[in-house]
């Protein structure tokens, strides 16, 4: 999906909403419902209906949905390139040492626009 930057940003300016505490009354539909509103902030309305989609239940009982594919790739990739702290940011497969995590958005869309021709 086009638009994580976007929602990344917006979830991250909200993260406390889904914090233990304010999530802990909710149920697991519940709460990707509440994302799903919160990516409709920043995302057209046809992209919303992608972004819940990737959040449905696969068939199986623990299959876990698309985000979870890319979060165990992403997890497993990283262990075995000896990565165990984060924020370390993975570039065409090499470690980028000069992200840091105090970046805001500025410096994340300077790294990008350096990186990525289209």
């Amino acid at each position: 999906m086009a638009f994580n930057f976007h929602i990344n940003s917006r979830l991250f300016k909200n993260q406390g909403d889904y914090f233990d505490i304010p999530t802990s009354t909710l149920t697991a539909l519940e709460i990707r419902e509440k994302l799903a509103k919160l990516a409709g902030q920043v995302i057209p309305p046809a992209a919303v209906e992608q972004f819940k989609d990737l959040l449905k239940l696969k068939g199986t009982p623990n299959g876990g949905n698309a985000v979870t594919d890319d979060l165990k790739y992403t997890i497993k990739f990283s262990r075995q390139n000896s990565i165990h702290v984060s924020p370390t940011v993975l570039w065409d497969g090499l470690v980028a040492n000069e992200v840091s995590s105090s970046w805001g958005t500025q410096e994340w869309t300077d790294f990008l626009a350096a990186r990525v021709k289209v």
